[in-house]
């Protein structure tokens, strides 16, 4: 079975999952459960992977081309907030007064220069900046390395 396949029916089961969670089998475990599990089975015995089948439908669900359906107001509004902008997620928890509190608030890469202030994004900036991983620490030659690794995969694909 190709891979739209069973991205067709990994999406049926979180479409149903409410329903499928109430339903208990004899082993104690939920109807879900038991489902996704003789699904994964499948695939392996197919040569397919479920872990980048599963990782694809969650990214379609978070760049809102696939939606589970009626699951409530707390999962619509999880969705709602997973759709922000890195920057406003990232400002949750940050202390006041911070680097990284400045580094927002000015909006810069958090990089001074040697004038000893940090210069904005625009100047610097030679497409879209991820603060959440310029917070989390990562150096310049992680960046470079991270940069690397999507160039490579994208000539990839692209073949």
């Amino acid at each position: 079975m190709s891979v739209e396949g069973y991205d067709a029916q990994i999406k049926a089961l979180l479409k149903n999952k409410d329903k499928l969670t109430k339903k208990m089998t004899k082993d104690g475990r939920n109807e879900y459960t038991v489902q996704m599990n003789k699904l994964k089975k499948r695939m392996k015995a197919d040569g397919a992977s479920f872990s980048k089948a599963l990782k694809g439908v969650k990214k379609q669900e978070k760049q809102g081309t696939f939606d589970r359906g009626a699951e409530g107001k707390a999962k619509n509004k999880l969705r709602k907030k997973m759709a922000n902008e890195p920057r406003k997620q990232l400002t949750k928890g940050v202390h006041k007064g911070s680097r990284v509190d400045r580094i927002l608030s000015i909006g810069s890469k958090g990089i001074k220069n040697p004038s000893g202030e940090y210069p904005p994004i625009s100047e610097l900036s030679d497409g879209d900046v991820d603060l959440s991983l310029m917070a989390g620490g990562e150096t310049d030659a992680q960046r470079e390395k991270r940069k690397n690794k999507m160039t490579t995969a994208k000539l990839a694909k692209s073949r």
